[in-house]
């Protein structure tokens, strides 16, 4: 499954038919969440028209600014809306490529910061009325995290980071960070007052993390409009059963094991979500750490057991043949 986010402002109609082209052929998508559409009610129909097959469900523009938008292709989709508002459109998709059904976001952030916290807890409310773990969120959030999300212009701690963060831990998210880079807005102004921001993401539930679903996200090429689209790919990783973990009793010969294990999970204390969630995280993490480790101290200690093993067969098979004198089992 493949969903897209893109912020439209200022992109033209050539720009709009294009997005539809590329829909349906080059992005193989299957959900398109639209932000500042600027469109009003009459002008809806057309817009679904550039999209052909597809279908689609409009949140109306505040005059001349605003507007949300949610397309889906209706062979693989199936979208109920939930509730809309100025800045937000919720729905509930079901997926019948992944047989999956869970809420999805539109969300286009508001520039005041009395309005950014209203609608936080307004999007907040309607997250725990739904599936609090299986929800995915999208859009110009216009607003960042912290400083790393932002290039240019003064960097000073603002309300509405401390709001925004707030808002991410208590909806239980977890940040999708696309691959190929960061940031996904630019005021396109030139030398010291050019400014980037990432204010484009997808948040996922961590319910998505946990039941072995590989999440992509990519950031796409400009398409006329000062923002950059963002694609979400998600698909099922089917696993065969697990092995259990086994810490072995050698690694304490090891005297530094202590003092690695504890700097290990102060190294893990890195994911944000519920404690139960971050918990499992790290545990994850020092998984992956101890068998470099045990790789790097011990070597591979399974060939070592295949080859004594070896070597005790040999033995075994030698006394059975021709027996053992008392000399040769001293010698051992």
């Amino acid at each position: 499954m493949k969903i897209y986010s893109w912020n439209v402002r200022g992109s033209s109609a050539p720009d709009k038919r294009r997005l539809a082209k590329r829909a349906l052929t080059n992005l193989n998508l299957d959900v398109i969440l639209l932000q500042e559409t600027k469109l009003n009610s009459d002008k809806d129909v057309d817009f679904k028209n550039l999209c052909f097959k597809w279908e689609g469900l409009f949140q109306d523009a505040r005059g001349s600014t605003g507007g949300l938008g949610i397309l889906w292709n209706p062979v693989n989709i199936e979208v109920y809306p939930v509730a809309s508002c100025d800045f937000w459109m919720a729905c509930t998709i079901k997926c019948k490529k992944l047989n999956l059904c869970f809420p999805l976001f539109n969300i286009y952030g508001p520039i005041k910061t009395e309005d950014k916290l209203r609608v936080w807890k307004e999007i907040t409310l309607q997250v725990y009325l739904l599936e609090l773990g299986k929800v995915i969120m999208a859009g110009d959030f216009n607003a960042i995290l912290n400083f790393k999300d932002k290039v240019g212009c003064l960097k000073k701690p603002t309300k509405v980071m401390d709001d925004f963060w707030d808002f991410v831990s208590n909806c239980r998210l977890v940040d999708i960070v696309p691959k190929n880079g960061k940031f996904t807005w630019n005021n396109r102004w030139l030398n010291f007052s050019n400014i980037t921001e990432r204010l484009d993401r997808f948040f996922v539930g961590e319910w998505w993390l946990l039941n072995n679903h590989s999440l992509e996200s990519v950031i796409e090429s400009q398409s006329g409009s000062d923002h950059f689209p963002i694609t979400l790919s998600i698909a099922h990783e089917s696993h065969g059963p697990k092995n259990y973990y086994k810490f072995l009793n050698m690694w304490w010969q090891d005297p530094s094991l202590l003092d690695l294990l504890r700097g290990w999970w102060m190294e893990s204390n890195v994911f944000a979500g519920s404690p139960s969630f971050k918990f499992s995280k790290r545990i994850q993490l020092m998984k992956c750490k101890l068998k470099e480790w045990n790789k790097n101290t011990f070597k591979n200690i399974f060939s070592k057991n295949l080859r004594i093993e070896s070597k005790l067969e040999e033995i075994n098979n030698r006394v059975i043949a021709m027996g053992m004198t008392n000399k040769q089992y001293e010698a051992g």
